[in-house]
């Protein structure tokens, strides 16, 4: 392939047009290249996970980065509702009831999500430099320390810093390993697999919610110290990346291109291998061309910047604005407006379950349905429900308290389906393959500081201590739902059934966010 750049002052489209030759022999490859990819992308779900049975064996690695962000979820936000919790780290009010201090409550769940931003930031760079398999295993041993602090934690100082390093590892370990997945799936099977990171993490947070269950009737310190000690075996299986190929997109981006084949040749076993390659590289040297190496300045460049400013309210949406942060603390939240904690454990791991059964539905109608689609009904649903919440405060039977929990815990699943999947799958797409570690770590990172945000300033909502809103709080994220939403309808675009050639080229020609659906259209025809 021969690569002609006219100048600097070149448009991204003249420098995308002269990537390649002209001559006969290339354009013929690229239609072949053209129709091979179309080909794949036409077979059904079942069809594609037989055909490339390999490349979902070797996403376990993140999947399992997902299950320690899922596990680290509850563990660091259930346990606050554990009576043994409760008896070593909490304090007596003035009637005499225990409770966690509205101060350690944000400290210990907000920064969590402050250090899972720093581990997103690091992620970045780390896994540019040094590739995607031996970053993933050094953030596993970060996490091995965390939890031993954590384990061993006599007050609530050390106790915090445990979890502000586990929380470094775990943000590190979900940037990754997404963009692990993104880069090794093939089209037909870039959705699925995002989600099935979804999926996974929110398996494990029903998991640990119910060895949580189970030991909530224990008042001794073992109880929430073995749910803690549990995070050793969880951290510890993202190690297995030594056993994966690396990421042919960063092999190549680095110039290997002998090792990329061979990465290729083990994830498709040996299955159009060369096609792969060229329409790999090929992509790779038009965003490349007259750039230099990609870096965190770039994603806020051109075209560049739309795409991170849109990945960015993804992930700010699904992290703050809907009120995940509230729904998150929920089980600790109904223990202080009068539910007893058996109860609330109980319902939250029925939520859980109908969250994995929606997620799994998800993987045969989300590209059927649309990822903006999907995104705006998710975000107007939130809307009224959250405000349906702040409207069942005002009644304060026994079965209004029960009306609230159950709608949150399905209010839960929801989101889950609806905006978080979605974020997680679009936000690999949107990105560019140069460009994409450092957009994915850096919508990791907002969405990291939009959940430390969120978690510490809710509990002083709803807390006895402080607002003591309750369940009026619903109110708040009903209304910055509302404002998402907005947001959304101008900036979020269409993206299913669309390669990553098509984003760059609707991106590349400024095509109105709600009109990238009929790029697919054009190219088959419709």
């Amino acid at each position: 392939m021969s690569t002609s750049i006219k100048g600097k002052d070149d448009t991204v489209v003249e420098m995308v047009e002269n990537s390649l030759s002209n001559s006969p022999s290339n354009l013929d490859q690229k239609a072949e290249e053209h129709e091979f990819m179309e080909a794949e992308n036409q077979m059904t779900l079942w069809q594609a996970a037989v055909a490339h049975k390999r490349i979902l064996l070797y996403c376990i690695v993140p999947y399992l980065c997902g299950m320690t962000y899922g596990y680290d979820v509850i563990a660091n936000g259930a346990t606050l509702a554990m009576p043994s919790f409760l008896i070593y780290f909490g304090a007596f009010d003035s009637a005499g009831n225990l409770f966690i201090p509205s101060i350690w409550t944000s400290l210990w769940v907000a920064m969590t999500n402050l250090g899972q931003a720093v581990g997103s930031f690091a992620g970045g760079p780390l896994a540019h430099r040094f590739g995607r398999r031996y970053v993933i295993m050094a953030f596993s041993i970060v996490s091995i320390v965390g939890v031993s602090l954590q384990f061993t934690a006599t007050t609530r100082g050390i106790l915090l810093g445990g979890k502000i390093i586990n929380g470094f590892a775990v943000g590190g370990l979900l940037a990754v390993g997404t963009t692990y997945a993104s880069e090794v799936a093939p089209l037909r099977l870039r959705a699925p697999v995002q989600q099935g990171l979804v999926f996974c993490a929110v398996v494990m947070q029903g998991c640990g919610l119910g060895v949580i269950r189970a030991f909530v009737t224990r008042l001794d310190p073992a109880a929430f110290r073995i749910v803690f000690g549990l995070q050793w075996v969880v951290g510890s299986l993202p190690l297995l990346a030594f056993f994966i190929p690396e990421s042919p997109t960063w092999l190549l981006s680095r110039g290997r291109t002998d090792d990329a084949r061979a990465s290729l040749n083990r994830l498709y076993k040996k299955n159009n291998v060369e096609l792969r390659l060229d329409a790999l590289q090929a992509t790779l040297t038009a965003e490349t061309a007259g750039e230099k190496e990609g870096s965190f300045i770039e994603c806020f460049k051109g075209t560049n910047l739309k795409r991170t400013a849109t990945v960015s309210l993804l992930f700010f949406g699904s992290g703050g604005l809907i009120g995940a942060s509230f729904l998150s603390q929920n089980i600790y939240f109904l223990l202080t407006v009068g539910l007893e904690a058996v109860h609330s454990f109980d319902i939250g791991i029925g939520g859980f379950f109908l969250a994995c059964v929606a997620i799994a539905i998800g993987w045969f109608f989300t590209d059927v349905i649309g990822r903006r689609t999907l995104w705006l009904v998710g975000v107007s649903g939130n809307a009224v429900a959250m405000a349906v919440i702040g409207a069942l405060s005002f009644d304060s039977s026994r079965a209004g308290l029960w009306a609230i929990a159950v709608l949150m815990n399905v209010l839960i699943s929801f989101q889950i389906y609806t905006c978080v999947s979605t974020s997680w799958t679009m936000a690999p797409e949107l990105s560019s393959y140069r460009l994409r570690q450092h957009t994915q770590s850096f919508g990791y990172i907002i969405q990291a500081l939009s959940s430390w945000f969120f978690q510490f300033i809710v509990p002083y909502m709803y807390n006895i201590d402080s607002g003591n809103l309750g369940a009026k709080t619903g109110f708040v994220f009903a209304g910055t739902s509302v404002l998402l939403f907005c947001i959304s309808w101008f900036v979020v675009p269409e993206t299913s059934g669309l390669s990553v050639e098509d984003i760059d080229a609707a991106y590349i020609d400024r095509v109105s966010p709600r009109k990238f659906h009929l790029r697919r259209q054009a190219a088959i025809g419709v």
